[in-house]
């Protein structure tokens, strides 16, 4: 180890294997594998520490001698991580007084609940890496957590096995239950006297104990506790190629897909067991399709993506940590002139939702550069990685606003920023000071006017109504979403319309005051009073007369072919549009 790396101090206090546990064993391996850092570990002895215990905490953080510390002793340089209660250690000895960068890792909603231990460290200065969106909006919907909340979704180590490779019994069923062992003896009660072959876990399972298990089974039960900020082994059962049968989780909504990745049943034995009796009588297309997707899920959610997302942070710490109010006692160093981004703003959605006008019209402003062309695609491009340095980023965009050195905020325009989920927080990464603007139209007249859109580029050979039927098939055979002519980008017409989940997962890495939701009938209807709300919130001066009016839809013939095929998609919009309009009450502040 040279002498110029920097060191990052964890602590643990270890008395039994948990899944939290793990994670924080995986962020210390990160940390190992960074350029110009490395891990520094210190435990706090527990009382009546068994040989055994002390032969599995060691085999779960695997140290080099000179990665053991006795205690911290961070230098100036150093950086900070706390996880769950290490918070206890740092505030006991006084390490809250260092201006140290701080990471802490959040894993569960509990850090939001009222009451809790946890939610009471939300003030103390930190970057907070949230394990799912759900954990960062619960998080931030407390508005006491002091400095940056970012997501970087659990990954895992296991990959998924070749077509053909396992061998297990198609019959056979694992019940993962050692969070809810009364509820996993009666389904195991159920599956005896249906005759159905399974094995019943209560207590925790060596780790690669509790791997061959995933891999012997051919469906898995997994019943994660209800606030879940992320149940690892549903994950875990689809990389070990198992048909999931779980819960409801908080944390797991983002990935665990009913009927798409897994089966999602009721918290009872009665509803878990005919979940269970329905994998197994799944035929082999059907099978095929939910571990398909599983695969997929798995592959977006691997151990190596998580961390190069947690490696663009820790090299971008300095940055971050300027955000983060500094502790009263702490002396802080001057900090050196901070980096001015080359977007100031983002037009992210919604596609065929009118932001090219939107583009057109804030160009106008004198003081407003709008990139050229205005939808740049950097971060959903396929090449894009999560750890690429903010200032190479900055390069490629300083190339789109040559025409307009003198501006005093530029923007871009892709509205496809927020359709993937992950996009989110590596916005929040390039400028954690970013303003986004969205702009929502009708579900249904979007998505008509997106498949219109491909119809006339030659890319849908099928009339709408087939278009909606076939979307499922489509988007589930997609090996590539992100890539160029996916179905992802291409035929997600309904998907595309469901616009309270993209919200909450952007207001997952953004507060609400960064983020300005529009409709786009407003530009129509409201023109002057649309722009002049986009002005005030982009802080540019009111100009004297706004850009007149012009088209923000093309005329589209509205003949009636689709109308039956239009309000079915509006019915099947029903629940999303009371969650969106709850959800934007919710955060109204402009």
């Amino acid at each position: 180890m040279t002498a110029d790396r920097r060191r990052v101090w964890f602590h643990r206090q270890y008395e039994r294997f948990t899944g939290g546990h793990l994670k924080h064993a995986q962020y210390v391996d990160h940390v190992r594998r960074t350029a110009g850092f490395a891990p520094r570990l210190t435990f706090t002895p527990v009382p009546k520490s068994t040989p055994e215990l002390l032969r599995e905490r060691d085999s779960l953080w695997p140290l080099a001698p000179h990665e053991a510390a006795a205690n911290w002793t961070p230098a100036a340089e150093d950086v900070c991580f706390v996880a769950g209660t290490d918070w206890r250690y740092l505030l006991a000895k006084g390490l809250d007084r260092l201006p140290n960068p701080r990471l802490n890792l959040v894993q569960g909603v509990r850090h939001a609940q009222r009451g809790s231990e946890l939610r009471t460290f939300l003030p103390q200065p930190a970057i907070r890496i949230c394990v799912s969106p759900e954990v960062a909006a619960a998080v931030a919907a407390t508005s006491e957590a002091n400095g940056p909340v970012v997501t970087i979704p659990n990954g895992t180590a296991l990959l998924p096995p070749p077509p053909g490779a396992e061998k297990r019994d198609p019959q056979s069923v694992l019940i993962v239950g050692y969070k809810h062992p009364a509820l996993a003896t009666a389904l195991a009660e159920r599956l005896h006297q249906q005759g159905i072959a399974h094995r019943l876990l209560t207590q925790f399972l060596p780790r690669e104990h509790f791997v061959e298990a995933l891999t012997t089974n051919a469906v898995a039960v997994c019943l994660p506790w209800a606030e879940e900020g992320f149940y690892l082994p549903a994950l875990e059962a689809m990389a070990a190629g198992c048909l999931v049968v779980t819960m409801d989780c908080i944390g797991n909504r983002s990935f665990c897909l009913p009927a798409r990745n897994c089966l999602v049943a009721d918290a009872n034995a009665a509803a878990l067991a005919a979940s269970v009796h329905d994998a197994l009588r799944l035929d082999a297309g059907a099978r095929g399709r939910l571990l398909a997707a599983a695969a997929e899920t798995v592959n977006a959610h691997s151990l190596a993506t998580e961390r190069q997302r947690f490696q663009a942070l820790l090299q971008d710490v300095d940055r971050l940590w300027a955000e983060v109010a500094a502790p009263a006692s702490a002396v802080v160093k001057p900090s050196p002139a901070s980096r001015r981004p080359a977007v100031d703003f983002m037009i992210v959605g919604v596609q065929k939702g009118g932001t090219t006008a939107l583009g057109q019209f804030l160009a106008q402003h004198p003081a407003i550069g709008m990139a050229v062309p205005k939808e740049a695609h950097l971060f959903d491009a396929e090449d894009y990685a999560a750890d690429t340095p903010v200032a190479d980023l900055d390069e490629r965009y300083r190339r789109r606003f040559a025409h307009c050195p003198e501006a005093q905020i530029r923007g871009e325009a892709t509205p496809t920023y927020l359709f993937f989920p992950e996009i989110a927080p590596d916005l929040k990464r390039y400028n954690p000071a970013l303003k986004l603007i969205v702009l929502l139209r009708d579900p249904v007249q979007r998505a008509l006017s997106a498949h219109r859109m491909q119809r006339a580029r030659g890319r849908e050979p099928l009339p709408f109504a087939l278009a909606l039927l076939a979307e499922p098939w489509r988007l589930l055979r997609d090996r590539q979403p992100r890539g160029h002519r996916s179905a992802t980008r291409e035929h997600a017409y309904r998907r595309r319309g469901l616009y309270a989940a993209q919200l909450e997962n952007l207001y997952a890495s953004f507060d609400s005051a960064q983020v300005l939701v529009l409709h786009s009938e407003d530009l129509l209807r409201h023109h002057e009073a649309a722009l002049r709300r986009v002005f005030r919130f982009l802080g540019v001066e009111q100009p004297a007369t706004v850009p007149p009016p012009a088209i923000v839809f093309p005329t589209e013939h509205q003949d009636g072919r689709h109308r039956l095929a239009c309000a079915l998609l509006r019915l099947s919009y029903a629940r999303a549009d009371r969650r969106l309009r709850r959800l934007l009450a919710r955060h109204a502040r402009h």
